[in-house]
């Protein structure tokens, strides 16, 4: 059987990229072994954003006591994951569906290159493998999404019951731990602590480095934010530590920190990464070379070391999230069906955090506009002069807008705040305009709104340029770019 692309893997870089195909005409299988929709789906952003939707409402409703609403509210965490189930596969059963009424051939089954753009299929019926007789399926080029999978700590390996990852963290913990310890400060231990905090577990989360979340595009402020909130709620935040010992005992698993820091908690979160999935799907038989970090290599097009084979999503070296895969898709699916043309750059992809504190960035820190030779100032909005803030009752959190102090060409910047993740995209818009920063202000906004925060923080900054002899107008810095 023959198509113009084979995508293996349907999580978000797999869906995406045969869609985006098939709406460019191609005649587009896509191959998944286990469940549709792979770890976003699954295990990932939709169950995790169903949850910490609950939690969120929990901290609004208790926040608003005596200011119009009476009763305190408290999570029911069986409740909460029954409801997240019930989502995600309400999802999943159409998802198939779906893509088949797009255009879209599904095979439910192993996938396994062949060389010679070959892909020979054992078939499965929702994840159980079964011995039929393989048969082939041919394509003239070909994407590779299949994902990653949590990374293990080798001091402390996964167990499912006691030590737990994300992925048995949604699909298996069937109550409210007492006490959690979270080794990892990234995305994840700040998500799911908040999250299990929220519901009434007693909540450490133990960094080796200095601060949470220190990954390229979270400003420190952001973090440092996000630290003040969670010792205000009960968060418990150990830096520059590691787990030294950890012992089971009757009354839980007694841990030791490198800090000097010991305790005893219920569970043990692992939340250190996440590492890609290539073995089983016969990327040496196909000449497809793996970094020596395991990664599938690519050039700047997501094409592999073989023509006509690209990788995206965290199969490959890049930001291990969603949002990524998405724009890893477009430009993989692009390519391999109209050219080589389009370049990966994931400065123009929003990064989210979904915690006490939504925090949101994309384009250029501070750090990182300097560090290319930008003369980089920062404007800044508090939420606190904010009507639809004060209004909410809600109004911790800033807008920080990163530009060009000589030209004022904006660069890139970071929302911390209620619905920062959807705001982020107005940024982001402005960063690939031609009008640059002052996209910002020839919008028209709504008021009050969120939004209108982004022109507050810029304000001044245009007022100055336009006033002054210096060129007052540069596109954003990722304008034109494909």
């Amino acid at each position: 059987m023959n198509f113009d692309l084979i995508v293996i893997g349907s999580g978000p870089g797999g869906y995406k990229a045969a869609l985006t195909a098939a709406h460019l005409g191609a005649k587009v299988a896509l191959v998944e072994k286990a469940q549709p929709g792979g770890t976003c789906l699954n295990q990932g952003c939709i169950p995790k954003k169903t949850l910490l939707h609950l939690a969120t409402l929990i901290e609004d409703v208790n926040n608003l006591q005596d200011r119009g609403l009476v009763g305190r509210v408290r999570g029911d965490f069986r409740a909460a994951m029954a409801h997240k189930n019930a989502v995600v596969s309400g999802i999943r059963n159409n998802f198939a569906v779906w893509l088949r009424r797009l255009g879209v051939r599904v095979f439910m089954a192993e996938a396994r290159l062949l060389g010679g753009k070959r892909v020979a299929l054992r078939s499965s019926v929702d994840g159980t493998m079964h011995t039929e007789v393989p048969h082939t399926i041919e394509a003239g080029r070909i994407i590779l999404a299949t994902g990653s999978t949590p990374r293990q700590l080798e001091s402390c390996p996964t167990d499912g019951e006691r030590i737990l990852n994300s992925r048995d963290f949604m699909l298996s913990l069937a109550q409210l731990p007492e006490s959690v310890l979270c080794i990892g400060g990234g995305a994840v231990g700040v998500e799911l602590g908040f999250l299990l905090h929220q519901f009434g577990a007693r909540v450490c989360v133990v960094e080796q480095r200095s601060r949470l979340l220190e990954r390229p595009r979270i400003p420190e402020r952001a973090s440092a934010m996000l630290e003040r909130k969670f010792a205000r709620i009960g968060i418990e935040v150990r830096k520059n530590a590691l787990l030294s010992d950890y012992a089971a005992t009757r009354d839980g698993i007694k841990v030791s920190l490198s800090d000097g820091y010991s305790g005893t908690f219920e569970k043990i979160l692992v939340a250190v990464g996440r590492q890609p999935n290539v073995d089983g799907v016969g990327l040496r038989e196909a000449g497809v070379v793996v970094n020596d970090d395991g990664f599938v290599q690519v050039s700047e097009y997501l094409e592999t070391s073989v023509a006509g084979i690209y990788a995206v999503g965290d199969v490959k070296q890049g930001p291990m999230t969603a949002n990524a895969a998405l724009h890893d898709a477009k430009v993989a699916a692009a390519n391999a069906i109209t050219g080589n043309l389009m370049r990966a750059n994931y400065h123009k992809v929003p990064v989210v955090i979904d915690s006490a504190l939504e925090i949101a960035a994309v384009g250029l820190t501070e750090e990182l506009a300097e560090a290319a030779g930008f003369d980089a100032d920062v404007a800044l909005s508090s939420l606190g002069g904010s009507g639809k803030a004060r209004a909410r009752h809600d109004y911790e959190g800033y807008t920080e807008v990163v530009h060009d102090a000589e030209t004022g060409q904006l660069l890139g910047g970071c929302i911390v705040g209620p619905e920062a993740g959807e705001q982020i995209h107005m940024l982001a818009a402005a960063c690939q305009s031609q009008r640059g920063l002052w996209f910002l202000q020839d919008m028209s906004y709504s008021h009050p709104s969120w939004c209108e925060e982004l022109e507050t923080a810029v304000d001044p900054y245009a007022a100055a340029l336009a006033r002054s002899e210096k060129t007052i107008f540069a596109p954003g810095i990722f304008a034109g770019q494909r």
